[in-house]
């Protein structure tokens, strides 16, 4: 499998270490920079000194969730447009539908998929190679 540079710099908001290993293992693969957060909140604290291409955040975590952390970022015109995709070990249909409609552009189940997942994200971005 080919590798595709990507020049992205990606904020995970997880609370799961497996998780972040994962997901940062993923993305690294292709070039792209990883920032961790371990909760909604210090996403929130990193956005501004970090400017992430976009931000993959769990739905499920302690303090600020993936929901609450959505709605923040949507309510400051400096992150409104920034694209927010969600993962979940709790997948239904409704939780992705939830999702969705809440403003999520994306929704990935876990386990991710590794072939296809920097594929998605870069449609997402519009970067697609």
């Amino acid at each position: 499998m080919a590798t595709h540079p990507y020049d992205w710099q990606i904020l995970v908001v997880e609370d799961q270490d497996d998780s972040v290993q994962v997901v940062s293992q993923i993305l690294e693969h292709y070039g792209i920079e990883v920032h961790v957060a371990r909760n909604g909140q210090e996403c929130l604290d990193m956005l501004p000194t970090i400017q992430p291409t976009l931000v993959i955040t769990d739905l499920a975590m302690p303090e600020m969730d993936g929901w609450q952390m959505l709605t923040q970022l949507r309510s400051q015109p400096e992150t409104a447009d920034l694209i927010v995709v969600a993962i979940t070990a709790y997948h239904s249909v409704n939780v992705a539908e939830d999702a969705l409609a809440a403003g999520f552009d994306a929704y990935f189940a876990k386990p991710i998929a590794a072939a296809s997942f920097v594929d998605e994200l870069a449609a997402l971005v519009g970067q697609l190679s």
